[in-house]
């Protein structure tokens, strides 16, 4: 073995509520750690994530990629635990309607909601970001776009925080996951049908491909959780870490108040800086010679997104939240490679949409501390009051 070690627990709830200074600890300690608590390797620093992302062949997916056994086991088949030739008609399947020309087109719609939305805490005053704003804009365009019945779009949230529960470690969250999850697979199985989905929606796309032959219908639950899992609790959460920031600091409100078209490398800032997906995990498909050591074939490798993305020899002052960093869109919090994200060019509009609408909208805001959720992979606010100043 003979990497640096250590013996902290990821998962544990006093690192979830401040893991900063934990990944500081493990870059300084090399690009590869072994997670003792854990049993797996982890990837702590920018060049060894974004070289182990890339490298699919070395580095696979199709074993899972949660952060233990059960976890990978129960993941297996969907987009971000498979490999060739599996994931790319999976991805094929579900990326058409996610391409950025696509998702373009939906930005009249995302930026009026997105209006309405801030209007509406506007005129309340005072308002807490993350159920009144953060929440409202993916709930309102997602789950109208994914296109499922009334069941299926009340439990979106719920399911997607129980998947990212689970794509830790079987601790009390990952244990309590099991029966939401499974109750979205069975919802899935049983009540997911041309005839019970949005006319044009996406869900109601891959199930008309698969009745036309186009996909194996084997594909279309795997597609349908593909749609769910990922598209909220990551945009909810960069929408938080936007408002706690920013809202931090009344010179950088102003900026973007002068001069709107930084929102969009404020949206990539604020997902560097808070990166809603702390870590997916990898299986090494031989042995691998590292650092002049060797992680065994079928070793678990954590890519520390988190980590990487305050890695201070990639963005100077890492800690830091630049609306104008010239390098934010450097961050790995979409991953990269050929699993990098498929929802990034939808997010990234809903959270400048929802930018624009604040700093133009409001004149200053000022927050409370913020309650951190606990959940072990989505790095997020739970609650997060904010009053506007006039």
């Amino acid at each position: 073995m003979n990497f640096p070690s250590d013996p902290i627990d990821l998962y544990d709830d006093d690192v979830i509520l401040n893991p900063w200074p934990h990944y500081a600890r493990l870059r300084d300690l090399g690009p590869v750690v072994w997670m003792e608590a854990l049993g797996n390797y982890a990837f702590t620093q920018y060049d060894a994530v974004r070289n182990g992302l890339r490298d699919h062949e070395t580095y696979i997916s199709s074993l899972g990629a949660a952060a233990d056994e059960y976890g990978c086991t129960h993941q297996r088949g969907n987009t971000v635990a498979s490999d060739q030739p599996r994931h790319t008609e999976l991805r094929g399947a579900i990326l058409p309607p996610l391409l950025r020309d696509n998702v373009e087109t939906l930005r009249p719609h995302i930026q009026s909601v997105a209006d309405d939305i801030a209007a509406a805490c506007v005129r309340k005053g005072s308002f807490e970001a993350i159920t009144d704003l953060a929440q409202p804009l993916p709930l309102t365009v997602v789950r109208d776009l994914i296109g499922l019945p009334d069941f299926g779009r009340e439990n979106m949230l719920k399911w997607a925080s129980a998947a990212f529960d689970m794509q830790g470690i079987q601790n009390a969250r990952g244990q309590a996951a099991r029966p939401v999850i499974a109750q979205m697979k069975d919802f899935i199985a049983k009540e997911v049908r041309p005839e019970t989905l949005k006319l044009g929606s996406w869900s109601h796309r891959i199930t008309e491909m698969a009745a036309r032959g186009e996909i194996d219908p084997e594909i279309v639950p795997f597609a349908i959780r593909d749609y769910i899992n990922p598209s909220l609790d990551t945009t909810i959460s960069a929408i938080g870490h936007f408002i706690f920031h920013a809202g931090s600091n009344p010179d950088t409100w102003q900026k973007l108040r002068d001069d709107p078209s930084l929102a969009l490398n404020a949206a990539h800032e604020a997902i560097r800086i808070g990166t809603p997906i702390r870590s997916f995990s990898r299986h090494t498909s031989e042995n691998v010679e590292l650092e002049g050591h060797q992680i065994p074939k079928g070793a678990r490798v954590m890519m520390l997104y988190a980590s990487a993305n305050r890695d201070e020899s990639v963005f100077s002052q890492a800690d830091q939240f630049d609306i104008g960093r010239r390098n934010a869109r450097r961050h790995l919090a979409f991953g990269a490679g050929i699993h990098m994200c498929a929802g990034m060019h939808l997010a990234l509009l809903e959270i400048e949409c929802l930018i624009l609408s604040m700093t133009q909208q409001m004149a200053e805001i000022k927050i409370d501390k913020p309650t951190v959720a606990m959940n072990n992979s989505i790095c997020a606010f739970s609650k997060l009051n904010v009053r506007i100043l006039i």
